[in-house]
């Protein structure tokens, strides 16, 4: 090899090794935490803007930029303009992370969606007591709410609980009697038929369209 292939193979190296440095230096800052959040397509978000809070899901990461479905308000899809700055939670198996993303556009097809970018660092707020397991395909649980029987589709589970999408709100506190799916068995307890109070519910986003989402403690665990 002459000295001019010398030269241009160290250059060439050294331009590697400086964009390696240049992107593990941009990870250690927006996430300096030994367990970084995975972010996945159909993960629920939870955003605050000017004091508001809205739910939503995560559409897919592109580069930098996420792209999140339209939350709803009054049954609306909300929009926000570039530049707003607005408080992101995630909560995962290892726990809750936060951090501050910044509204950079949005876009109308295929599908209306806002792009985002963060603005921070990711900070781990929150350890669960019962880790909970994500479903990579949506088990289907049969549900009695008030007398009325439903058909939900578990999204994630914990020994203390589970998350389900449902056809129709449930009030908060409200009783709910679930037979739990043998997929289930063993990430939700051993029991297929389990007592839940409703933690919360929420009209939001899901591929099947909007729907109502169910957090439900066990009151049997």
């Amino acid at each position: 090899m002459n000295d001019w292939g010398t030269v241009g193979l160290g250059l060439g190296v050294a331009l590697l090794g400086g964009i390696g440095v240049a992107l593990w230096g941009q990870r250690l800052r927006l996430c300096p935490l030994p367990h970084c959040p995975a972010l996945e397509a159909g993960q629920r978000l939870e955003l605050t803007v000017a004091g508001e809070r809205y739910t939503t899901l995560l559409h897919q990461v592109e580069g930098e930029t996420l792209q999140i479905v339209p939350p709803l308000q009054r049954g609306v899809p909300v929009s926000f303009v570039s530049g707003a700055l607005a408080s992101l939670r995630l909560t995962t198996p290892a726990g809750v992370f936060e951090a501050s993303v910044q509204f950079v556009g949005r876009s109308a097809r295929p599908q209306p969606m806002l792009h985002a970018r963060l603005a921070s660092r990711w900070r781990h707020t929150q350890r669960r007591r019962h880790e909970r397991i994500p479903l990579p395909d949506e088990a289907q649980v049969a549900l009695e709410v008030g007398g009325e029987q439903w058909i939900g589709w578990a999204c994630d589970a914990s020994a203390g609980g589970l998350r389900l999408i449902a056809p129709a709100p449930a009030p908060p506190n409200a009783q709910v009697r679930l037979e739990l799916p043998t997929a289930l068995l063993g990430v939700a307890g051993a029991e297929a038929e389990r007592l839940a109070r409703v933690v919360a519910c929420e009209r939001a986003p899901t591929r099947h369209g909007y729907a109502y989402q169910l957090r439900l403690a066990f009151l049997d665990a």
